[in-house]
């Protein structure tokens, strides 16, 4: 049986590259991106802006 996407990057050991911040671990977007790419070489991803050139989603009172 194929594995889906999400298996094969879930099964990615990145243990040696978790970096810690302000008491939090996080894994750098630069090398996420890689480890993707390696495996998905078609991947691709889009930005969505705001006419204000937003990158995120806010209603004034919160963003996510």
């Amino acid at each position: 049986m194929k594995k889906s996407v999400f298996e094969v990057l879930f099964e990615i050991n990145v243990n040696d590259h978790v970096e810690k911040k302000n008491g939090l671990s996080y894994l750098s977007w630069s090398y996420a991106w890689a480890e993707v790419k390696k495996r998905f070489p078609e991947a691709n991803y889009k930005v969505y802006e705001t006419e204000s050139g937003c990158i995120y989603f806010t209603d004034s009172k919160a963003c996510g």
